[in-house]
């Protein structure tokens, strides 16, 4: 069976993560994409990070089973291809800074006079227009615009403190992604096609506000003491040979945690949720004396007790220990493959599952640059073009 978005078909202009991966997630549930990249060094994230053969971890899992051609789009014989690859298709997403898509002729009102029911996905660092448009942007950059690092940095820390990943671009994606299903299921009730546009900061801003925000959302709390995040005051527990980190929101949970440890909460200014929140003090005499116990616990025993007490917690894992989790392996979450230059790959599968369309990996690997010129500009009725295109350098 096929996936949810088959024969959905893409043309992607764009570079990085962010477009990228919205292109991936939808790829992952069944579309087909073609790849544009510029002839000489192609989407410049094929670099980033971790390398094998030439190709990036990160490239390969945002791009595998895309097409890739390499095209020369200020040259207007390469502009003509993109067109003409638009002309059929059902989505187009681009990531570059304002004005450049347009300088390009491939703007909006370019594409949609030749593909009306287009939908035509813009992904920018601040906004199409605005003080910050043309700005460069990139994760970082982002990631201290929009709140998150300010979020993250806590008071006892020196200097701002950054996400160890690139959470702006990939939440942008994320957002990217679902706005484009949401146009196409638009058009399929009988809406024209029409631009979508996403910028890096609203889509972060929007994702911190959710939960990191709260003063700014409830204008008129008297709660000022309390955390912007109600997860902020989080920590792990240290216990004999590793760590975990409890959730104990109900009163079950709380004296289930407790229990777990062997601390004792018989004290009645803890019973109920809203005795703790009016004794503080022996509320926090209950946390230290877990912190205290579970020490000298060992990691094991320590699951065992929780598992036991239905105590919500989760195990503080290192990435490299993911992939043997046994709920990871019993999710069957990871896949393995021979990429044919890059090696041995291991990559999580598609995280939605759809029971009649299921979402597979059709082709796990990502395209060599420009592997699919040929290929692509042969289903345009190109082929007799294609050696004068080469020596000109229009394609690669």
């Amino acid at each position: 069976m096929a996936g949810p978005l088959h024969g959905i078909r893409i043309v992607e202009m764009s570079v990085a993560i962010t477009g990228p991966l919205t292109v991936g997630l939808l790829v992952d549930q069944g579309a087909e994409a073609v790849k544009v990249e510029p002839p000489v060094y192609g989407d410049q994230g094929r670099f980033v990070g971790v390398v094998a053969g030439g190709i990036s971890a990160m490239f390969q899992t945002c791009n595998r089973g895309k097409r890739s051609v390499a095209v020369d789009c200020t040259d207007e014989r390469g502009r003509r291809i993109v067109l003409d690859l638009l002309a059929d298709a059902d989505v187009f997403v681009q990531n570059m800074r304002p004005g450049v898509i347009e300088r390009l002729g491939l703007g909006y009102s370019d594409v949609s006079a030749v593909n009306p029911d287009l939908v035509y996905t813009s992904i920018t660092g601040f906004g199409p227009d605005g003080p910050y448009a043309n700005r460069r942007a990139y994760d970082s950059v982002i990631q201290a615009q929009s709140g998150f690092v300010g979020n993250q940095t806590g008071p006892n820390d020196a200097s701002p403190r950054f996400l160890r990943q690139a959470l702006a671009d990939k939440v942008t994606a994320f957002t990217a992604a679902q706005a484009v299903t949401a146009a196409l299921l638009a058009r399929q009730r009988g809406e024209p096609g029409q631009h979508v546009e996403v910028s890096m900061l609203d889509a972060s801003v929007a994702f911190l506000f959710v939960d990191a925000a709260a003063h700014e959302v409830a204008l008129d709390n008297t709660q000022r003491h309390l955390p912007q995040s109600f997860s902020a005051p989080q920590r792990a527990i240290a216990l004999a040979d590793g760590h975990v980190v409890v959730a104990a929101v109900t009163d079950a949970e709380f004296h289930g945690m407790a229990r777990a440890f062997g601390v004792d909460t018989s004290d009645p200014r803890v019973a109920t949720m809203g005795d703790r929140q009016r004794h503080k003090e022996p509320t926090s005499d209950i946390f230290r004396a877990v912190h205290a116990a579970a020490a000298a616990m060992p990691l094991a025993e320590a699951v065992e007790a929780l598992d036991r007490y239905q105590v919500p917690f989760g195990v503080v894992l290192d990435v490299e220990d993911i992939a043997d989790d046994a709920q990871a392996v019993h999710n069957q979450l990871f896949s393995e493959h021979d990429h044919p230059v890059m090696g041995r790959v291991r990559q999580a599968r598609p995280a939605a599952r759809f029971s009649q369309t299921p979402a597979e990996l059709r082709q796990p690997s990502s395209p060599g640059h420009g592997q699919h010129t040929d290929e692509v500009l042969a289903e345009l009725g190109l082929t007799d073009s294609i050696d004068e295109f080469r020596a000109d350098g229009v394609i690669k």
